[in-house]
């Protein structure tokens, strides 16, 4: 029984590579030629690489829409559903009222 060093080294020397370099599976040509026009035709186009900065952006301006979105949400719902000012809806101490009223504290 060959020792695996051997086995190794015999196939380094078919394969033309250094005996302690990572041997590999050589494709027949015939299947090479084939997987290579396959690789070929699947090649998708390249997905553009966004910046740091365009991701700080994109973040800040996600965080903006969420704040907008609730500042408005809750001017139209003390305003609109409430019949209340909506100039009051940005005063804490009409949220403390509100927040009073729900926990009964």
């Amino acid at each position: 029984m060959p020792s695996r060093r051997s086995t190794i080294q015999e196939a380094a020397k078919t394969q033309k590579v250094a005996p302690n370099r990572k041997l590999t599976r050589r494709p027949e040509a015939s299947e090479s030629e084939e997987q290579k026009q396959e690789q070929k035709q699947e090649k998708k186009p390249a997905i553009p690489v966004r910046s740091a900065g365009m991701k700080t952006l994109q973040f800040m301006l996600v965080i903006v829409g969420f704040a907008a979105a609730l500042v408005i949400g809750m001017a139209v719902g003390y305003s609109v559903l409430g019949h209340g000012s909506i100039s009051d809806v940005l005063y804490p101490e009409t949220w403390a009222h509100i927040f009073q009223l729900v926990y009964a504290s």
